[in-house]
């Protein structure tokens, strides 16, 4: 296999990188203040009380999403090492080992109970398996999710927007999601992956940056905060593909799985911008700084969801039988998760208000 192109999609003229937004810590998050009670609670609890709570928050599938989906994200912010996560400033070895416990605990409930992927098939080997998972990421149901279609034609802009910032937090941290990927590969499939995470870091670029990119949706320090402060009513419902894929990449046995997971991630982005896209223009949002991002990625992940495809069939050295499940099993994830997470965003979506009339408004946003 030929080594991967670096990326030559064209996109739109940026800002000067001496503007403000360079100087905006990223994420777009307050520093650390306290955690929740509830997460207090369950880390003080003894082992088997955690256990019983969980167990009994399954019997209410809301409280147990938001109970898994908010305090993973809050333990995330502390394994990512950003400003928002508990010790970010100072270690603190009592908290942490307490911190890791838990996360561990709530990890395996969330794989255990909170996803059901389909039947992983056997493949005879690496060849077959990326064979599989190239046919998958064409063909899934979170590929073809009617909530894009509904995004394209029928959402109104007020919908729209929202959708918008519940994306933007999704990928904002993609490069350090990327960088994690590469630990622990080897061969092609280290290769494609620090491609890919070249390619996130603008190719050594701030001004092409994809982060940057997402930073440029925000347009001022005004609005990095007003994203900062919506955080605290950001649902939980949008974030469990979050969840997964750090939930694979922070344990070493789940690298593979994490790679397949992303996998069929990546895939998912030209289908799926591309209708956002269109619904944008239907509603009036011409500006290239809302667009900039969604617009370079229908052109670039193609090229790395079949790179993705061609590192693990070219791999050296060769996968053994249970890494090759393991890719398997995490791309089956993604779309169990990517599915379940796109249902309860076209419910929510639906209950803000009218479908929109198809005529933008005048000025753009």
């Amino acid at each position: 296999m030929n080594p991967p192109t670096a990326n030559a999609a064209p996109v739109a003229a940026a800002p000067d990188c001496s503007d403000d937004l360079q100087d905006l810590y990223w994420p777009p998050v307050h520093p650390f203040r306290s955690l929740d009670p509830a997460l207090v609670r369950f880390l003080a609890a003894p082992p088997p009380a955690q256990a019983a709570h969980l167990a009994r928050l399954r019997a209410d599938p809301e409280a147990h999403g938001r109970f898994l989906h908010d305090h993973l994200a809050t333990l995330y912010a502390h394994s990512f090492g950003y400003r928002d996560g508990p010790a970010a400033h100072a270690p603190d070895d009592d908290l942490e080992i307490a911190l890791y416990a838990a996360r561990t605990r709530l990890e395996h409930e969330f794989l255990t109970y909170g996803c059901a992927p389909a039947p992983v098939p056997a493949p005879r080997d690496q060849e077959a398996a990326a064979d599989h998972l190239e046919a998958l990421a064409a063909d899934n149901p979170g590929a073809s999710h009617p909530l894009f279609r509904f995004l394209a034609t029928d959402a109104t802009r007020e919908q729209i927007e929202y959708f918008l910032r519940c994306e933007l937090i999704r990928n904002e941290i993609v490069d350090d999601e990327v960088a994690l990927l590469v630990v622990g590969l080897q061969g092609q499939q280290k290769a494609v992956a620090a491609a890919n995470l070249w390619d996130e870091c603008g190719r050594g670029r701030l001004e092409n940056f994809h982060t940057y990119w997402l930073r440029r949706q925000l347009g001022s320090p005004a609005g990095w905060e007003a994203l900062a402060s919506y955080r605290r009513d950001h649902p939980w419902f949008a974030k469990p593909t979050s969840n997964l894929f750090a939930a694979l990449l922070l344990r070493p046995a789940r690298v593979q799985a994490a790679y397949g997971c992303f996998l069929v991630f990546e895939s998912w982005v030209e289908p799926h911008f591309t209708l956002l896209l269109e619904g944008m223009t239907r509603v009036g949002i011409h500006d290239d700084d809302m667009r900039v991002y969604y617009t370079a990625h229908t052109r670039i992940d193609p090229r790395h969801s079949r790179e993705l495809c061609d590192g693990l069939r070219a791999q050296r050295p060769r996968l053994t039988p249970p890494e090759v499940r393991a890719a398997l099993y995490g791309a089956h994830l993604a779309v169990d998760t990517g599915v379940r997470q796109y249902d309860r965003i076209r419910r929510h979506l639906e209950t803000m208000g009218p479908r929109s009339v198809h005529a933008p408004r005048p000025q753009d946003h």
